[in-house]
């Protein structure tokens, strides 16, 4: 359902509740027809979230000023909340940065992380 988008490609799910797609998603690769690899891109740096900067963007998801970030774990995205719409795009320096960043963490569902 989201093999159309390529790695590094930023996607906001249709269905935003609170336990949904209520972020962006940097989108990795597809793992089956009932989930994908991402990362979540949000403006708090709470929590070690990593600073990303405006080199690491093509072109960025809105024009808010405040500085985006992004959560330091691989996140498995659930398909359900398509349709998936590209609102912005890493940089090839941006992928790199974050996957650098994810190197060493294991990839879990979203609901998972947050109980650590």
């Amino acid at each position: 359902m989201t093999e159309q988008f390529t790695e590094g490609d930023i996607i906001q799910g249709n269905q935003r509740d609170e336990n949904e797609a209520i972020h962006p998603i940097v989108y990795f690769e597809e793992i089956d027809d009932m989930f994908f690899l991402g990362a979540m891109i949000t403006h708090s740096k709470a929590y070690g979230n990593i600073r990303l900067e405006d080199s690491h963007f093509n072109y960025k998801i809105d024009d808010n000023p405040e500085p985006s970030f992004f959560v330091k774990n691989y996140l498995v995205k659930k398909q359900e909340w398509a349709p998936y719409t590209k609102i912005g795009e890493l940089s090839k320096s941006g992928i790199e940065y974050i996957k650098s960043n994810l190197n060493d963490t294991k990839p879990e569902i979203w609901e998972n992380y947050l109980t650590k």
